[in-house]
């Protein structure tokens, strides 16, 4: 009965949350522009929390989750569609070995795929899901402990991974057969101590890493993970195995936490020190040498939360390009960040109100708004998966 009672209490929450955001009191808003939507789960006791969020090909959304099961030391995977309006369609939980979904979605060759791991082999899965939210097919690639994953061109993706036999931090250009065309690995150092943060990652018993990599205009490849002992943004051409430039962290406690390419070696980026959170909308790194994320000139954030994770983007609004990073407050709303192709900072958001809520990623959608998958704690007590939509509109008012 108690059970029954706590059920019905947070199906009403969810009901009221949604609605009490709802725009369709204007008759002229199209209500795919801009919404909330919580989604609610039949598992009650199931803490779901946002990996990544994709547009499916009629403008629906897909969401990629995860949620602690009680049969492995990682996180399960969790799959969900919807409409264009954000209404819920269907969920997946995966229940066999598939374990711990990375970002991003991928789109190869029309398709929407994602990478997780295996709980047992600890070997990198390439699964292919339709926009239904189920798992077409699943292929295995030749690498252990995948850490991000992120399209390279139409047909192929770049993933960042953990070898902990050797001890490396690996770098490859995947294709959709799962087959490595190229890879380089990084030594991370010897030692218990320098693995021990990263394990500890992918059993979420201790702190979510910013482990991302991608690869810039000009054929260069970034990643950010662990070489030589130290959270390192690396660049590479993946010709061999030393780096061709590196921005070292401190250890664990310090270093790139999200990162854009702009035009040469300027980037927009976010770091964290000890703690301390900082950001630059235009950086100029260098790519070719070795130095320190303490020495980029960037601002202190003080507003944002320890650890929360943060998501860099660009955006076209009114004919003008623009910067957008995003984070979680210590107000626990999530927080949008805009600044113009100078680097000059043009107006802020805050989304979230009543509950607290925290980002887990953003994407630019069809209609050249904005989907922001996040994460809130429905009556204070149960974290489930939520979507914000932000209009064109809406974005460009910001920026005006």
């Amino acid at each position: 009965m108690k059970r029954q009672l706590i059920n019905l209490f947070l199906g009403v929450a969810v009901v009221w949350a949604v609605s009490s955001c709802d725009i369709r009191d204007n008759k002229d808003v199209n209500p795919a522009d801009s919404f909330l939507r919580i989604y609610d789960s039949h598992q009650f006791d199931h803490a779901i929390g946002p990996v990544d969020v994709a547009q499916t090909s009629e403008n629906g959304y897909l969401l990629l989750g995860n949620y602690r099961r009680d049969d492995t030391d990682f996180l399960g995977t969790y799959i969900a569609s919807t409409d264009e309006n954000g209404h819920f369609i269907r969920n997946t939980y995966m229940r066999d070995n598939n374990v711990h979904p990375v970002g991003e979605f991928l789109m190869l060759g029309g398709q929407h795929y994602f990478v997780s791991m295996d709980a047992v082999s600890l070997q990198a899965y390439l699964n292919h899901v339709d926009d239904s939210a189920r798992v077409v097919s699943t292929i295995g690639i030749g690498v252990t402990y995948p850490m991000f994953a992120k399209n390279d061109g139409d047909d192929q993706f770049v993933l960042l991974s953990y070898n902990s036999v050797d001890r490396t931090t690996e770098v490859s250009v995947v294709n959709v057969d799962g087959t490595i065309l190229q890879q380089s690995a990084f030594g991370i150092g010897a030692g218990q101590e320098v693995e021990e943060p990263i394990i500890d990652h992918f059993t979420r018993t201790g702190r979510e890493l910013p482990f991302f990599a991608g690869r810039m205009e000009n054929g260069t490849y970034y990643a950010n993970g662990f070489y030589n002992y130290t959270l390192s943004l690396l660049f590479t051409d993946l010709s061999d195995n030393s780096p061709r430039g590196v921005v070292q962290g401190q250890q664990d406690q310090g270093g790139i936490s999200a990162l854009l390419p702009l035009n040469g070696d300027n980037f927009a980026l976010s770091r964290f020190n000890y703690g301390d959170q900082f950001a630059s909308s235009m950086a100029t790194l260098n790519t070719s040498g070795t130095t320190s994320a303490n020495d980029i000139n960037s601002h202190p954030m003080l507003e944002w939360v320890v650890d929360g994770k943060v998501k860099i983007t660009s955006l076209e609004l009114n004919s003008s390009v623009y910067t957008l990073i995003a984070t979680t407050a210590k107000s626990q709303q999530i927080v949008l960040h805009f600044y113009d192709n100078t680097g000059a900072y043009v107006g802020v958001d805050y989304l979230g109100f009543s509950s607290p809520y925290q980002l887990g990623a953003i994407r630019v959608t069809a209609d050249n708004g904005l989907a922001i998958l996040g994460s809130t704690q429905v009556a204070g007590k149960f974290q489930r998966m939520c979507l914000f939509k932000k209009s064109e509109a809406e974005l460009s008012a910001i920026v005006q």
